[in-house]
């Protein structure tokens, strides 16, 4: 149910709408282009950060005693449910605040799409998803434990130092290239 982290998607990825919503969400931040809410972006989501997930994953392939055997356990964290809409504002409070935010240009506000505009004609979303982790927690004692402000925070960092370095690998290639 919708991992955030680092190492999940690139920013590549997010230029040709391949990504989940965090990493295109921090593209539009980094380039400095407005942030598209498809919808208003009115569909909720639980943001499951990817060590929390890694970690329940273990627990479900390790299979101690055959525990899992033929049970669905799902992998979420009910309890970090945002809105897009909420998700894009966190994430831009956290860029504004953040150590490296003067090396990017400035926010370019937020737009409302339309999903047939965005996706393509046909396109339908779910409103509203919400797993239930009752046999992660029964079967596995197992339980998110990363807040989504902080999974926010983290990916953000990883993304913004992800974007620097690459410029500067950028620069170092074609300085050897004009050498």
């Amino acid at each position: 149910f919708n991992w955030i982290g680092s190492r999940l998607d690139s920013l590549s990825s997010a230029r040709i709408g391949s990504s989940r919503a965090i990493t295109q969400l921090i593209l539009n931040l980094v380039e400095g282009t407005p942030i598209q809410l498809v919808d208003g972006g009115n569909q909720k989501r639980c943001f499951t950060d990817i060590s929390d997930g890694i970690e329940c994953l273990f627990r479900i392939i390790e299979n101690k005693n055959g525990i899992c055997n033929g049970k669905i356990i799902n992998i979420g964290a009910p309890d970090n449910e945002a809105s897009i809409k909420v998700l894009a504002r966190m994430l831009t409070q956290a860029f504004e605040r953040h150590p490296l935010r003067s090396k990017f240009p400035p926010f370019a506000g937020v737009c409302e799409v339309e999903s047939g505009s965005f996706y393509g004609v046909g396109y339908q979303d779910v409103e509203h998803r919400k797993p239930s982790i009752l046999n992660a927690r029964k079967l596995l004692n197992w339980s998110p434990l990363v807040k989504l402000e902080q999974s926010v925070e983290n990916t953000l960092d990883f993304f913004l130092n992800d974007a620097i370095n690459s410029r500067q690998n950028k620069n170092v290639n074609f300085e050897k290239m004009s050498a």
